[in-house]
Parts: C-alpha cells; structure tokens; sequence
C-alpha cells in the first residue's frame, strides 16, 4: 500500500514527507484493520515525537471502513463505517490501511460522510 511516511527523525517539516509503498498492516486478535477514506492531521510532523518508529507514517484521526477484525473484536464487523482517534506513537492513517483497537473508534451513522464525521470523534469516544 501506498503511505505518507517520515522516513528519519530529523525530518520535521512538510516538504521531508515521501510517499512510499509498505505493508498492509496485520492486526492482532483484539483490532480491527480499516480501509482509510479521510486522514487528516498532516502538521504533526512540525511536533516532536520520540517514540516513533521510523520510518513513520502519519496520521491520527481517521475515517473508514473497517475490512477485518480480530477473533476477540466482538463490537465491530466487516463493512462498518468508523471515526476514530488513533495513538499518536504508533504508524497511523496517512497511509491506505490502518489497525485500530476497538475503543478508539465510533460508528459513522449512513446519513453522513465520513470526512464530516471526524469532529464528532471526540464527543463519541
């Protein structure tokens, strides 16, 4: 999959961002994998994060669909449109696949677009 990634920890402005291709993430038994739809959150490599891992990619707020989930994910299923808020030291959205445990997400009701749904994360979770 393609993914917006900080490849060293010395890149700390916008123009350092490279899009490459990476593995889709597996999921263990307790997170759910999403297609991502809507990343947003692109200014967080102007901050400094000592955790991460590099090469790193972006992101933490996310809308998607989620398109599996692990055996011990009973709240979530397959085809389930979510919002969710993920770990700021863990790689994230900017990228076409992210996991997610399942408290870090709400359900996008049908009526409204996912992009719309993300400020509403924070009154869910």
């Amino acid at each position: 999959m393609k993914a917006l990634v900080v490849e060293k920890a010395a890149d700390r402005s916008l123009q350092d961002l490279n899009f490459v291709k990476v593995l889709v993430p597996t999921s263990a038994e307790h997170e759910g994998l999403i297609k991502v739809h809507s990343p947003v959150d692109y200014k967080i490599i102007e901050g400094v994060v000592s955790a991460w891992p590099y090469p790193h990619v972006l992101g933490l707020d996310v809308a998607g669909e989620i398109v599996s989930v692990g055996k011990e994910v009973t709240t979530w299923h397959v085809a389930d449109r979510v919002s969710g808020h993920g770990d700021l030291t863990k790689n994230s959205c900017f990228a076409e696949y992210v996991i997610a445990p399942p408290y870090e997400l709400v359900k996008i009701p049908a009526s409204v677009f996912p992009v719309k749904s993300l400020p509403g994360i924070y009154v869910g979770l």
